[in-house]
């Protein structure tokens, strides 16, 4: 150990155990479940402590083998929470966390800044590898061809490309003991660059944690089982036609539900390779959310832009262009943008080579949906007896930079987690920064903020517009409806009357069918046994 390593590694190895991590009897018995099969998912809900279950898992799976590797994917504030809990769930292993150019060592429950290698197989510990999924994409961890000034590829004298040596290649070529997919139904798309590249990982034991399963239909949950058994489920049409109705009637497959015949054997199959638990049933105490909408009307500007895309759909629908195609998705993407705020147009021009039109437009005052949620900040207390925080998200980013400027207009204390934000920073920003309750607001998108952080020094939370995803939205949630909130939640809905809003609701309430048919209680598990 060299001596900077000395000097950052034992101030930190000195720091006691919390405590906080104790194995309940719900997680004695999912593991005993789970060390049963070859391959398993924890597919319960936020908040049922999938993370630790997933940590004493791999203990035992892992006892008879003698320094084993095990490689975590999560996402980049997922890290966060492996921070905070391997050191004391699993205290004999060093773990490594991995970005796209750089490998840290992680020490007690903080990395320490100095770069390391990825250990060798004569390092003689127990490992365990954090990446998140962008370390999988093609450009992370497979070589590039090099490419010169005029962007072109560099050849050389042989004739070949010259290529380059991304850094997380080794990720791909190291033999894995275990590996662990969090926010699992990130592979939901099989034909992804990161999903196809976690595919060709190689490892004895394979676990995934998903509470949502799939994301827009149920067919998503093949890539799932495809990794953890690849030759079971080799062919995605074969269990897309067995399992989902389809409806071909405007030219193209469109899922619409699940062959009723089909459900208790779809379940069933869900049982059978995994646990699963909800929140309540694990911490009962948690007081159910408050939800409330506002509903708002578009100012003048806004309803005359609504209008004329609206219009532009209408046509689109006339002449028989599927909802599915670029131009339908990109107008409808730009109704919810004007629910949004004013729309301010910079490009507007039809592209022959994508034989559509191009509108680009960026968001600026008025917003009647900021109005509303201006009024709801200034009406929380904000004093030394009480301060009340509230989370604002947005499935856009131009809302939030606009908020950002009011509150710095009015003085109000507010953190911004953005998507250049780097995975030690968002720790520190939501699991330091944020409880210390000296900022009002955290302002986040939902790709962003959905997953993987704590907020629950708030039970507040507003949603300028929501995504299609039902689970998106649920993850959202999740960041003050979890464990560690004391108080009900209120979540707060801003929706524009007679827009795309309440299209995108009622998407979300058909998408949660689906998924309470596969993951939801049994009707004689909630009414009891009519026997």
């Amino acid at each position: 150990m060299s001596e900077v390593e000395q000097r950052v590694r034992k101030p930190l190895m000195r720091r006691k155990p919390t405590g906080k991590f104790k194995v309940q009897p719900f997680q004695v018995e999912d593991i005993a479940y789970l060390n049963t099969l070859q391959n398993s998912a924890n597919w319960s809900e936020m908040g049922a402590m999938k993370t630790s279950t997933a940590e004493w898992l791999l203990e035992l799976k892992m006892k008879h083998i003698p320094n084993p590797r095990v490689l975590i994917i999560t996402t980049k504030s997922g890290k966060g929470t492996y921070l905070e809990s391997l050191w004391e769930t699993l205290p004999g292993w060093d773990v490594f966390t991995v970005g796209t150019r750089k490998t840290q060592m992680v020490v007690g429950p903080r990395v320490a800044p100095w770069n390391v290698s990825l250990p060798d197989p004569l390092y003689m510990r127990p490992v365990v590898v954090l990446a998140h999924y962008h370390c999988f994409t093609n450009r992370a961890c497979l070589p590039q061809q090099k490419k010169g000034k005029d962007g072109m590829p560099i050849v050389n004298e042989n004739g070949t490309f010259e290529m380059t040596e991304p850094y997380n290649l080794n990720l791909l070529r190291m033999h894995w003991d275990a590996i662990i997919i969090d926010e699992a139904h990130r592979i939901k798309n099989h034909d992804a660059q990161w999903t196809v590249n976690i595919k060709k990982l190689k490892a004895e034991f394979k676990h995934i944690m998903t509470g949502t399963g799939f994301v827009n239909n149920p067919s998503e949950i093949w890539s799932l089982l495809n990794f953890l058994y690849p030759k079971a489920y080799s062919s995605y049409w074969k269990f897309r036609e067995h399992y989902c109705m389809e409806d071909d009637r405007y030219g193209y497959r469109k899922i619409v539900g699940i062959w009723p015949d089909k459900v208790d054997e779809f379940r069933e199959l869900r049982e059978r390779i995994g646990v699963r638990r909800t929140m309540l049933e694990c911490f009962p105490d948690i007081k159910e959310p408050v939800e409330t909408v506002i509903p708002v009307s578009l100012s003048p500007t806004q309803r005359k832009m609504y209008n004329e895309i609206r219009d532009e759909l209408s046509t689109l629908d006339q002449q028989g262009v599927p909802l599915h195609s670029a131009n339908v998705l990109s107008a409808l993407n730009r109704l919810r943008q004007v629910c949004v705020a004013t729309p301010e147009v910079l490009e507007d021009y039809y592209d022959a080579l994508k034989e559509r039109r191009i509108v680009k437009i960026k968001l600026v005052e008025p917003s009647s949906k900021l109005d509303a949620t201006m009024e709801v900040i200034d009406g929380l207390e904000w004093d030394e007896e009480r301060k009340d925080q509230i989370v604002i998200f947005s499935a856009f980013r131009d809302p939030l930079e606009l908020l950002a400027k009011r509150l710095t207009k009015k003085e109000i204390p507010y953190l911004h987690m953005k998507a250049e934000t780097g995975d030690v920073d968002r720790y520190e920003m939501w699991h330091n920064t944020w409880p210390k309750k000296e900022h009002q607001v955290f302002l986040v998108t939902l790709g962003v903020g959905s997953e993987s952080i704590n907020l629950t020094s708030a039970h507040r939370a507003i949603f300028l517009d929501q995504s299609w995803s039902p689970t998106s939205n649920i993850q959202a949630i999740g960041r003050v409806y979890r464990p560690g909130q004391t108080e009900a939640c209120q979540l707060i809905y801003t929706r524009a009357d007679n827009t795309v809003d309440y299209r995108v609701l009622a998407t979300n309430e058909e998408k949660k069918g689906w998924f309470q048919q596969i993951f939801g209680e049994r009707e004689d598990d909630e009414n009891g046994d009519s026997e």
